[in-house]
């Protein structure tokens, strides 16, 4: 599991990486030493040249409208998730990051790349970036997104190691029993989870009637393990 990172931060790694990139982007428009290669992709005369066999994940994910690697991005830069995907730990939905958020950086990094020009192109005709969606639920299942993030779940427990990710796939199968496996596992209470354990082993044994409308397992255990796990919690 992944150390959970803070919003809005760069590592100093990464504002390294950066200055880097925009160097020698600078060097190669001017003439000045050899094409700069990347780890999936080359930059050459500003354009990017890429290499489906070395990028992680390119048969699984769609095809986007503008090249994006989120290895490049959260992995050698350390950029965080929450500093483009900024409302994830607030709204139900984590939503994509606005041009303008973009071109925060991309103004001079790689800013006459094919693919910088895109995104440019977007933000002239006051367009949002058509992204292939990739993660979807069933209508009937609702998910809060900010609930688990500060609940302190890592992003990659639900959408795997993107740090090392060129190009995005449904990385979890988003089923219910996956759902749930995680749900049930044990709370950090031992207090409350002694107690559900005496207070189901009373109801087992008594042959007493279960509360409200869950069963016994359900009811006796509500509130002490690491999720919800009742209908309910998911389903309208």
């Amino acid at each position: 599991m992944g150390t959970r990172r803070r919003a809005f931060a760069i590592g100093a790694s990464g504002v390294a990486g950066l200055a880097l990139v925009a160097f020698a982007f600078q060097a190669q428009t001017s003439g000045i030493g050899s094409p700069v290669t990347a780890s999936v992709a080359a930059v050459q005369d500003g354009n990017f040249t890429f290499d489906p066999d070395t990028m992680v994940g390119y048969y699984d994910g769609p095809a986007q409208p503008i090249f994006f690697s989120h290895r490049r991005h959260a992995g050698e830069y350390e950029i965080q998730c929450l500093y483009c995907h900024s409302n994830a730990d607030k709204s139900p939905v984590a939503m994509v990051p606005a041009v303008q958020t973009c071109l925060g950086c991309h103004r001079v990094v790689m800013a006459a790349s094919t693919e910088i020009q895109k995104l440019r192109g977007f933000d002239q005709n006051g367009e949002p970036i058509p992204w292939e969606r990739i993660y979807k639920l069933a209508d009937y299942v609702q998910f809060n997104h900010s609930r688990h993030v500060l609940a302190e779940v890592d992003c990659e427990e639900c959408h795997g190691k993107v740090d090392e990710t060129d190009v995005l796939y449904q990385w979890a199968p988003l089923t219910m029993g996956w759902c749930l496996e995680c749900h049930r596992e044990p709370g950090d209470d031992e207090e409350k989870l002694a107690k559900a354990e005496a207070n189901n082993e009373k109801f087992y044994h008594s042959g007493q009637e279960h509360h409200s409308l869950y069963p016994i397992s359900i009811d006796s255990w509500y509130g002490v393990t690491k999720g919800p796990i009742d209908c309910a919690a998911c389903h309208y």
